[in-house]
């Protein structure tokens, strides 16, 4: 059975195969499919994130809503919301991808959970927007 920590090894062709012999890891071939699918999934929540900063800021600005979320509730209205939200999404798309190389797996999860959020987070605000302009 193989831990998580574990490391695959191969012995190096020409050496012994006792165990003193040389190895060399092969968990750092990763596929490129598998770079594809974590880089598919960080720019669909990055695009979701920042269409959702987008209809925030015009919503705010046009007197529509308020800003529920109390900790960026003072600059919504701002172009720095707009900076601050692109910069964090990027940002974590970055942290995101650099993870994938040694936990491929958490990774994953972690995008596709934050896409899964954002893609409820910009669902909800659309329908909380849309009943205000058809009864204007």
């Amino acid at each position: 059975m193989k831990l998580w920590f574990q490391r695959e090894v191969i012995t190096v062709p020409g050496e012994s195969h006792n165990t003193s012999s040389q190895t060399a890891d092969i968990t750092g071939h990763k596929s490129p499919s598998a770079h594809m699918g974590i880089n598919l999934v960080i720019a669909l929540f990055c695009i979701l994130e920042i269409l959702d900063t987008l209809l925030t800021y015009w919503a705010v600005n046009a007197g529509l809503v308020w800003e529920g979320n109390h900790l960026v509730a003072q600059m919504a209205g701002n172009w720095s919301f707009i900076l601050l939200k692109f910069a964090g999404a990027i940002l974590s798309g970055i942290i995101l991808q650099k993870l994938h190389d040694h936990f491929p797996g958490i990774s994953m999860v972690a995008a596709v959970s934050i896409a899964v959020f954002y893609n409820a987070v910009l669902a909800w605000n659309v329908s909380l927007i849309v009943p205000i302009l058809i009864s204007r």
